[in-house]
């Protein structure tokens, strides 16, 4: 069986890959969906390795058939994210547009390197949380629309419609227009 571009061993739900197969493959799309949605590199880190310390235990109750593993990873890491906020007694993790003041230095800005890095997280920045999380998981986490839907509890074509709707709002973000 060959792959096509963009498709991925989970979504043929042909048979259910051991943990390690699924951590190593599916690692860096949670950590980027953590990412987006709090933009503090620290924090997704921890609630990451929380999502994926979870996913091991209950591994075993895992169905192939239900859903991708991608989409059930979302859905744990969603609720890690949830539980970290809750457990933050120092409201360590505040909605983004409340963190900076005017003029103050932003330490994650100035770890990335890359000029598309600043430029996508900056446009992230002026993006609500849903609307982060939705392009996170159609682009960091490469979920197809049919998956978006499934996570989010909407048709695959209302899914695309948002992901239609978000890329013109991050044009016009990008171009100052927003």
């Amino acid at each position: 069986m060959s792959l096509q571009a963009g498709s991925f061993p989970d979504r043929g739900r042909e048979k259910k890959q051991t943990f390690e197969e699924v951590y190593d493959t599916c690692y860096e799309r949670v950590f980027n969906f953590v990412y987006s949605k709090i933009l503090q590199r620290e924090d997704a880190e921890d609630i990451t390795a929380e999502t994926f310390i979870k996913a091991m235990r209950a591994y075993d109750y895992y169905d192939p058939q239900k859903s991708s593993v991608i989409t059930w990873l979302c859905t744990i890491a969603r609720n890690s994210l949830i539980d970290h906020v809750r457990r933050s007694k120092s409201d360590k993790i505040i909605p983004f547009d409340e963190t900076l003041d005017r003029g103050a230095t932003d330490a994650e800005l100035a770890r990335l390197d890359e000029d598309v890095e600043k430029r996508v997280y900056l446009i992230f920045k002026k993006l609500k949380p849903a609307e982060r999380e939705i392009l996170s998981m159609r682009y960091m986490m490469e979920m197809d629309y049919n998956e978006i839907g499934k996570a989010l509890n909407i048709e695959s074509k209302a899914a695309a419609k948002r992901v239609e709707r978000l890329l013109k709002k991050c044009r016009e973000i990008d171009e100052g227009n927003l």
